[in-house]
């Protein structure tokens, strides 16, 4: 009821217009295109900023036909050519309601998609679904009068935008080796009543397929909600046995856990006790080390106050030693000096203060004598020539010729420190 007044309305508003025609596109227009092999961009015909390196030319636009004005390219293989061309045109619209109804007119070889404004307003001799840069048209044009005609395509003032409005149009072969392809199009605004009844047919077959889409939605929407209530149905049915099922898991992993936990803490605590232990054996070793160390400094204060009275006594009661006492002091003396109790202690306590310093220097030089090891461990150690001669009993030149022949067994250059190397290691 609402669509036969609008279309009476209509009537009554135009019946006294006189017919016209205005051509706002025609043969002979510029318009922008793409004839490259490789594929066009995706949404091509939604977006124009990637159309701005894009080839002009008048129409028609083709190639294998002497109507083309424009020649396009046919494709790198002249056996497999190009499925598809693309075209582009801008036009302005200040008022779109201007006009009653417009004409659109294609001159497509084989088959076209239109695009006003980025939503498909024409499909011909293509095939339904997504269209891309291989899809085929429905069949070839073959005869003269196929090639020339103009299929057309009638739209509403409400299909357009006031201001720049786009055409975009990608033009499809039938076949890869069909030897030609032609593209033209016409955009006429009409006014007056002669158009009514295409119009009047145009709306209510619009309006019939937005009811069909409209009622499609209804029926689907109801079929999700039916859809729904079943999924909500079978969740209630199953959320308690869900629950008791995940209470069951949880109070069995507690119980798994508390196990570890307990099993955790009691391998941990006898770990640490086994450490302690350790600790404890460690240190009475080192109480013992000491001890040791201890009653050595003992024994060599004890024998250097021994050989001090004999000497003490002699010089107090003007007496010569005889060559026995002598000999006998001399023994004493080389016992204290030669014995390596005392080195050994100072070299295991270095090697562990140290992270195996003494152990890495061997590795690294073995050619090293004992001797100049001993330096390497004093010169890391800070002590200076005077203090490494008294500790050795050498001449201090003695202790910088040592440190000559340490510095060639380890083949350094001369401008190197050898202090400042045996840190570094």
């Amino acid at each position: 009821m609402k669509l036969f007044f609008f279309n009476a309305l209509l009537l009554i508003l135009t019946v006294s217009q006189t017919f016209s025609q205005t051509k706002i596109i025609s043969t002979g227009d510029v318009w922008q295109y793409y004839d490259e092999t490789e594929v066009a961009t995706d949404n091509w015909e939604k977006s124009d900023n990637h159309t701005k390196n894009w080839k002009k030319g008048i129409s028609p636009l083709g190639y294998g036909d002497s109507a083309a004005k424009t020649v396009l390219k046919s494709g790198n293989n002249p056996k497999e050519k190009d499925v598809a061309k693309f075209f582009k045109k801008e036009f302005r619209l200040d008022n779109p309601y201007q006009y009653l109804s417009y004409s659109l007119n294609v001159l497509r070889d084989d088959g076209a998609v239109v695009y006003l404004n980025g939503r498909e307003i024409m499909r011909s001799n293509m095939p339904v679904g997504k269209i891309t840069s291989s899809t085929l048209a429905n069949s070839l044009v073959v005869t003269k009068e196929a090639e020339n005609y103009f299929h057309k395509k009638l739209l509403l003032p409400d299909d357009f935008k006031a201001g720049i409005n786009i055409l975009s149009v990608s033009i499809h072969k039938a076949r890869r080796s069909s030897i030609d392809c032609i593209f033209d199009l016409e955009l006429i605004g009409i006014t007056g009543n002669k158009m009514l009844p295409d119009i009047a047919k145009e709306r209510t077959i619009r309006n019939l397929s937005f009811e069909i889409k409209l009622k499609e939605l209804n029926h689907k929407q109801e079929l999700k909600n039916k859809d729904l209530q079943y999924k909500l149905l079978d969740q209630s049915k199953s959320s308690i046995k869900g629950l008791l099922y995940g209470f069951s898991i949880l109070f069995t992993i507690s119980l798994i856990c508390l196990f570890y936990s307990i099993r955790f803490f009691s391998s941990k605590n006898k770990k640490l006790e086994e450490k302690l232990v350790m600790i404890t054996e460690s240190n009475q070793n080192k109480d013992r080390e000491m001890l040791n160390a201890s009653i050595n400094s003992i024994n060599n204060q004890q024998s250097l106050k021994t050989i001090k009275s004999i000497i003490e006594d002699s010089l107090d009661n003007n007496l010569k030693l005889d060559n026995r006492e002598l000999k006998n002091i001399i023994n004493q003396i080389e016992y204290n000096v030669n014995t390596n109790e005392n080195w050994e202690n100072l070299k295991k306590h270095f090697n562990a203060i140290h992270l195996g310093y003494y152990d890495k220097l061997i590795s690294l030089y073995p050619t090293l004598s004992d001797i100049e090891l001993r330096h390497c461990i004093f010169i890391k150690l800070f002590m200076q020539t005077k203090e490494i001669a008294s500790i050795l009993n050498i001449d201090p030149k003695s202790v910088q010729a040592s440190r000559y022949r340490i510095k060639k067994k380890m083949e350094l250059d001369e401008s190197i420190d050898l202090r400042d190397y045996l840190i570094k290691i």
